[in-house]
């Protein structure tokens, strides 16, 4: 476990993408943010199309959050037998 005096950050940033989708997916973010080493968590949350949230009927789970060069992908799991427009907000740190 790294301590704060171990790495110090200077910023938390955040960011949100809507995704379509439904099942297990993996959920790609595009941005050159993002490196291997980008300690970055993830949440998910079901949208409206006026892209409010709201808990509806359809359970959704964050399993894996994986950094890569230029990117970050999600894997998540939509708990519905149709397609669902969902928010996954992103916060890391730099």
């Amino acid at each position: 476990m790294e301590t704060p005096s171990e790495r110090s950050v200077a910023a938390v940033l955040s960011a949100t993408v809507i995704f379509v989708a439904h099942g297990q997916v993996i959920l790609n973010a595009t941005s050159n943010l993002f490196t291997p080493d980008t300690r970055v968590t993830a949440s998910i949350v079901e949208v409206d199309n006026a892209d409010a949230s709201f808990i509806g009927a359809a359970r959704m789970t964050v399993h894996n959050v994986r950094p890569y060069q230029g990117g970050v992908q999600v894997w998540a799991n939509i708990e519905w037998s149709a397609d669902l427009r969902v928010r996954v907000s992103y916060f890391w740190e730099q």
